[in-house]
């Protein structure tokens, strides 16, 4: 596992995607989050993608969460793809299946 964090804009399918990758638990994400612009980063985004993510925490879903309520006052659904089962239960656990659109690939 890496100890670094990062993001990467691409296409896919005709769709831009905001792909994390590397590890985004909260011990890492102060640095990361200096770097990070999420107005400037998200523009016509309208899918994460963590099928390169290494690891994530409450900290991650919480931001996860703002990022969801952000586009969604922009008029936008924002789409989580390639999240892992150990983040999946995270979720569940703290009932946030409803606020986070999860595709289930």
């Amino acid at each position: 596992m890496s100890l670094g964090a990062s993001w990467q804009r691409r296409e896919v399918g005709g769709q831009t995607q905001l792909f994390l990758l590397g590890d985004w638990r909260i011990a890492h994400l102060d640095g990361l989050l200096k770097r990070f612009d999420w107005s400037r980063e998200s523009q016509g985004c309208v899918v994460i993608a963590l099928n390169e993510l290494e690891a994530g925490d409450s900290a991650t879903l919480a931001l996860l969460m703002e990022w969801t309520q952000v586009q969604t006052s922009r008029g936008m659904t924002l789409q989580i793809r390639g999240m892992a089962q150990p983040f999946r239960e995270l979720v569940a656990l703290y009932r946030l299946q409803d606020m986070l659109h999860i595709d289930h690939d």
